[in-house]
C-alpha cells in the first residue's frame, strides 16, 4: 500500500507583488521573459534554474552530484557547461562568478533559443558584459555583442568549458536587460528578448499561478520548474489552438474543451500554470495551475491528488496538500504539493515524473479530459 496522507485543505492566499525570497529569483525571471514566450505552440514554454538554491544544495557531501537532479526540456548552454567545468575556469570563460549568479530562464527551440543569466544587480550585468567584450566579443548592433559568426560550425572553437560556445563550436550573443544578460543564437533574438515588452511575469496567467506558489514553496527552496500551457495535459492536439497571450479565458476554456472532450478521465482545462521542484527538509514538489475561478479550482486540486495517489510511482508519495490561492483578474490558482518522505538533494522522483510523463507522451497527472 503506497504511503500517501492526502490533506484536502483550502489554501486561502492573496496574490500579492511581495513574494518571499523563496521565490524572489522564479517570479524576477519570469519578469525578465518576453511575455510573447506564453503565446509559443509548445506546452513546456519555458524552465528555471535556481543558481541560488542550487549553491546552497551544493554545501553537502552531494555536491558534484547535484546536476543529475536538473530536468529540462530545452537548451541551457551555461548551465551545461557549469556541470562540467572546474568552477573558476567557468567564472573566467563566462564573464562572471558564480557568487553573483541567481538563476538561469531558457526558452525556445533550435535554433531560436534564449539563455537569461539572472545576476546580483545591474552593475554585475555591466561588468558581465565588459567581460566578454575583454574576451574578444564584439558589437553585433543595437546593445548586442558576441564572438564570431552567427550560426557558423566551428569545431576548432568548440570547448565544453566555455558558457558562450555550442556544441559545434558557433557563436553567441549577449545584451543587457537591467540586471540580465540575455544570450542567444544570434543577434535578433538577443535585441528582441532585451527590448523593451511586457514580460511574461505580468501575465494573469502567471501571476496567478505565482500566487499559488506563494503558499505551496513557503520555507522551501526553488531549485528548477517550468512554465507549462494548456498543451502539457493534452495529447495529439495541436497546441497552437488552444495557446492565447490575451489570457481570453472564456474562449481559451471553450477551445480546451472542445478538443479535450474524447481524451477520456482527467482534471478541469486550466490556463496554465507552473510547475517547481522544491527543497524543503526533504524533495518536493509544488504544482500551481491557474483558472476561472476558486470553485473549479479546487476540484481541480483534489482531482490531482487523488490522481497523484493512484498514478504515481511509490518512490513519488508523500504528504499531499491539495488547495486554492486566490489570483488577478478573477483567476484563481489550484495548488497541490507533495513532500516526500525520503531525504536527499540528488533527485526528486515527483518533478522527474510530472516531466518524464511528458517527454515520453504517456498519460499524466495533469492530463485534461471529461469528469
Amino acid at each position: 500500500m503506497r504511503r500517501s496522507l492526502i490533506t484536502a485543505c483550502l489554501l486561502l492566499a492573496t496574490a500579492s507583488s511581495a513574494f518571499s525570497e523563496n521565490l524572489d529569483a522564479l517570479q524576477q525571471g519570469l519578469t525578465r521573459m518576453p511575455a510573447s514566450v506564453l503565446a509559443q505552440p509548445v506546452a513546456d514554454q519555458a524552465y528555471f534554474v535556481g543558481i541560488d538554491a542550487m549553491n546552497e544544495l551544493q554545501q553537502s557531501d552531494a555536491a558534484a552530484r547535484i546536476f543529475s537532479r536538473l530536468v529540462r526540456g530545452t537548451d541551457l548552454t551555461p548551465l551545461e557547461s557549469l556541470a562540467q567545468t572546474e568552477r573558476k575556469e567557468w567564472e573566467t570563460k563566462a564573464g562572471v562568478t558564480i557568487d553573483k549568479l541567481r538563476y538561469f530562464v531558457g526558452f525556445g527551440r533550435p535554433p531560436a533559443t534564449v539563455t537569461i543569466w539572472g545576476l546580483s544587480d545591474a552593475a554585475a550585468a555591466d561588468n558581465m558584459i565588459d567581460a566578454l567584450q575583454e574576451r574578444g566579443f564584439e558589437s553585433a548592433g543595437a546593445g548586442v555583442f558576441g564572438n564570431g559568426e552567427p550560426m557558423k560550425f566551428d569545431p576548432q572553437k568548440r570547448d565544453p568549458a566555455d558558457p558562450w560556445r555550442t556544441m559545434i563550436g558557433a557563436a553567441q550573443f549577449a545584451a543587457v536587460k537591467e540586471n540580465t544578460v540575455v544570450q542567444a543564437n544570434m543577434p535578433a533574438y538577443a535585441i528582441s528578448t532585451a527590448g523593451t515588452q511586457p514580460g511574461a511575469g505580468d501575465n494573469p496567467i502567471i501571476e496567478t499561478a505565482l500566487a499559488g506558489l506563494h503558499s505551496t514553496v513557503s520555507d522551501g527552496r526553488v531549485v528548477q520548474a517550468v512554465v507549462i500551457s494548456p498543451a502539457f495535459g493534452i495529447t495529439g492536439i495541436d497546441p497552437s489552438l488552444v495557446l492565447s497571450p490575451s489570457a481570453d479565458i472564456a474562449e481559451t476554456r471553450k477551445k480546451i474543451e472542445a478538443q479535450a472532450a474524447e481524451l477520456g478521465a482527467g482534471i478541469p482545462p486550466y490556463l496554465g500554470g507552473i510547475i517547481t521542484d522544491i527543497q524543503l527538509e526533504t524533495p518536493a514538489i509544488g504544482i500551481s495551475l491557474a483558472y476561472g475561478d476558486c470553485a473549479i479550482a479546487q476540484q481541480a486540486a483534489d482531482m490531482i491528488a487523488q490522481r497523484w495517489t493512484a498514478m504515481a510511482g511509490d518512490n513519488a508519495q508523500g504528504k499531499i496538500t491539495a488547495g486554492t490561492a486566490e489570483g488577478v483578474d478573477g483567476l484563481c490558482a489550484a495548488t497541490v504539493k507533495v513532500e516526500l518522505a525520503e531525504p536527499g538533494i540528488e533527485t526528486n522522483p515527483a518533478y522527474a515524473q510530472i516531466l518524464s510523463s511528458y517527454f515520453t507522451r504517456k498519460a499524466g497527472i495533469l492530463n485534461i479530459g471529461t469528469q
